[in-house]
């Protein structure tokens, strides 16, 4: 049975992670699917256009299973279990792969992050400040600004994986959105 548009795109995913984007080449994942590139071809115009597919697809299932985690009652009480979770998700990513294949999955991962988490803070934002629980001005920006703070303390997970920076990142985004 041939591979659907979906299989193609996570194995591809898979792939990137674990080599990198520049590494991956889509006859990798015809291998290891056991398709021919044509197959892969009918679905996707091109690598770039299955990234695309492939990093909308992982967003999706991140944002559905982060979401599915989130039992906090107030709004404020989920940005901290989102920080949380996607803290922990980034450290299981590290530790599960060798130092020398670090090069290019950050990018892939930043790209995740804009597609998962941006959107899903910026709606807990938005649902704060309907609550008043928070002082957000204008949610798309604070939410920008909560993923940069987020990606900083990715890149200091990435240099030092002892270090632990979630409770810096919560209380520097609990100012933030509080006033």
């Amino acid at each position: 049975m041939p591979a659907t548009k979906d299989e193609i795109a996570a194995r591809f995913m898979e792939l990137a992670f674990h080599f990198g984007y520049r590494r991956t080449a889509v006859e990798d994942v015809a291998r290891e699917l056991h398709i021919s590139k044509k197959t892969v071809y009918e679905h996707f115009s091109s690598k770039d256009d299955l990234m695309r597919y492939a990093l909308e697809l992982t967003a999706r299932r991140q944002r559905a299973r982060v979401e599915s985690m989130l039992t906090e009652p107030t709004a404020l009480g989920r940005v901290q279990q989102v920080i949380g979770i996607a803290l922990a998700d980034v450290r299981a990513f590290y530790e599960s792969r060798p130092s020398a294949e670090m090069a290019e999955p950050p990018a892939i991962q930043a790209q995740v992050n804009d597609l998962v988490f941006a959107p899903m803070v910026r709606d807990v934002l938005v649902q704060g400040v309907e609550t008043n629980e928070f002082t957000v001005q204008e949610p798309d920006v604070t939410a920008a600004f909560v993923v940069a703070m987020g990606m900083e303390a990715v890149r200091m997970i990435r240099d030092d994986p002892s270090c632990h920076p979630e409770e810096l990142l919560f209380e520097s985004v609990r100012r933030l959105i509080t006033g």
